[in-house]
């Protein structure tokens, strides 16, 4: 006769609200058997093993979405965050932020069974996420206060460590500048490359440099920490490494590429380059439309609609770059 424990083979076979106790049992009895019964048949022991595994996934879903519960049960009734943390073995932070997602959901499902006109409502109401949110935000704000702390500390050091790598060339530089930072810092890339204008000769290379990142957006909890930015910088070439340093390091160099540049030239009222510079984009857009689309396409008229657009696009740029000798840029 086939133990009734065994047909769990799926944590979804556990019938809804089986205690915990139920569960940690039929486990342990799987494992019983598996230990001592050596002498049954292959597919008993199999059963057991599998029954041992679905269990205990199912053990650990409960807990999980128990978790923000109990959470908020322990800072109820008078447990710190400090203690909290330790009892789950993580952060503050990371407690923090797991018991908002919990709270978030249960907010969500108590106005779901309010709009289905449920007989019993579960959840939690407003004052109740609210009461939440409040240990939240307390915890958010011990944490930003620690995080200002720690990074007035580090700042010295983490700037030391990011000047003394004015470019990095090489994987090897790279990663010994990352070994003198901490793992957690944010790290981002340069939207645009960055260049000497008017230089003929020129090569490229990756300034890191420290920049303020934000967390906690639009809340009492909102700091600033410092993050690690790459810029690939075009610098003279050839030129001593000290010149191509002191360029890499230059915080008032346009963008490389004549979209951004056209963007930057533009937003500071320099008309005549910017103008040029997005005649100089309007050029290669037509190019793109009239040679590089139109060949792409199966059908010839679609083809000479796109030329026909290209050549508008091209007297477009055309104008603009007669207008941008011309223009008379705003007096400061």
């Amino acid at each position: 006769m086939t133990d009734q424990h065994t047909e769990i083979r799926r944590p979804g076979d556990v019938p809804a609200g089986t205690p915990l106790t139920s569960l940690a049992q039929q486990r342990a009895e799987a494992g019983a058997r598996l230990r001592t019964e050596h002498d049954r048949d292959q597919d008993a022991a199999v059963s057991d093993a599998l029954t041992q595994l679905a269990v205990g996934e199912a053990i650990r879903r409960t807990v999980g979405s128990e978790r923000g519960g109990m959470v908020a049960q322990a800072l109820r009734l008078g447990a710190t965050w400090d203690q909290v943390a330790a009892a789950l073995d993580t952060t503050e932070l990371a407690a923090a932020d797991g018991l908002r997602v919990w709270a978030e959901g249960q907010r969500t499902l108590y106005h779901q069974h309010v709009a289905d006109d449920a007989d019993v409502l579960v959840g939690l109401d407003e004052d109740a996420y609210a009461e939440v949110m409040r240990q939240v935000a307390f915890a958010l704000g011990r944490a930003a206060v620690d995080a200002r702390d720690t990074h007035a500390e580090q700042a010295p050091r983490l700037r030391a460590a990011v000047a003394s790598a004015p470019m990095v060339d090489t994987v090897g530089e790279l990663r010994a500048l990352l070994e003198q930072l901490p793992g957690e810092m944010p790290l981002s890339l340069d939207d645009h490359h960055r260049a000497l204008p008017g230089e003929p000769d020129q090569v490229h290379t990756i300034h890191p440099r420290l920049v303020a990142t934000v967390s906690g957006l639009a809340t009492e909890a909102e700091s600033k920490q410092p993050g690690l930015m790459l810029t690939q910088v075009y610098v003279p070439f050839p030129a001593e490494d000290e010149e191509q340093a002191a360029v890499a390091t230059r915080d008032d160099l346009p963008a490389y590429g004549e979209l951004p540049r056209a963007a930057y030239h533009l937003e500071r009222g320099e008309l005549r380059p910017g103008l040029k510079d997005v005649a100089e984009v309007l050029e290669e857009l037509a190019h793109l439309v009239g040679e590089v689309a139109a060949d792409c396409t199966e059908h010839d008229e679609d083809g000479s609609q796109l030329r026909v657009e290209a050549k508008r696009i091209t007297h477009a740029a055309e104008r603009i770059g007669k207008l941008a000798d011309t223009v008379e840029e705003v007096a400061e």
